[in-house]
């Protein structure tokens, strides 16, 4: 009971700075995707998530309009190393969030992560959402 509960604060926009930051490194998946997709987590618990071994969290985190710049840049690195030119699916996302480092987006555009302009879903996501 006590994990759903702490599934409940995660849920819940009035849960404090402090508590996300707690329940961000909870042991229970469901509960750090709730603070990844909530829109008060504060950015910080957000960093943290990006570099979560759950994959379903990291996305959850990057699909929120809060995660910070430097969580963005460093999962862009880690895609690239990973992934070279052979896909682009977090890349994609962090080309159109509204916290990437313009720099980093025109690296990322000119390398071809989005080719969907001018109807980019990933904008139209961020758009609705941010």
């Amino acid at each position: 009971m006590a994990g759903y509960r702490r599934v409940l604060e995660a849920r819940d926009h009035w849960t404090s700075a402090a508590r996300f930051r707690v329940l961000a490194r909870d042991e229970i998946r469901p509960v750090r995707l709730y603070v990844a997709r909530n829109p008060m987590a504060p950015a910080d618990a957000l960093a943290l998530l990006m570099a979560d071994d759950d994959t379903s969290v990291t996305w959850n985190a990057l699909l929120n309009p809060k995660t910070p710049a430097a969580a963005l840049v460093k999962s862009a690195a880690a895609e690239a190393k990973e992934l070279g030119t052979s896909g682009f699916p977090r890349r994609h996302y962090i080309a159109c969030h509204p916290n990437t480092p313009v720099a980093l987006q025109v690296t990322l555009l000119r390398a071809g992560v989005c080719d969907c302009r001018p109807t980019c879903y990933a904008e139209t996501y961020y758009a609705r959402n941010g």
